[in-house]
């Protein structure tokens, strides 16, 4: 049974190894500096619109009046 157990594992070990020799290369992950959801930048924009949105509503409450 250890020697089953054993091949087993010795076999996906290999089956990886090949895999990972002979498979295609994974293209780049890119970072956060070069797309729009930047969490940073994502909680200023957030907080920016929050702001814009309680002045258009303020102006609306104020205009009809």
């Amino acid at each position: 049974m250890k020697r089953l157990l054993l091949g087993f594992g010795l076999a996906a070990g290999l089956a990886y190894a090949v895999r990972e020799w002979f498979g295609a290369p994974l293209p780049p992950h890119p970072s956060w500096d070069e797309t729009d959801n930047d969490p940073e930048d994502l909680s200023q924009d957030l907080a920016q619109r929050a702001r814009e949105a309680e002045g258009a509503q303020a102006a609306e409450e104020e205009a009809p009046a």
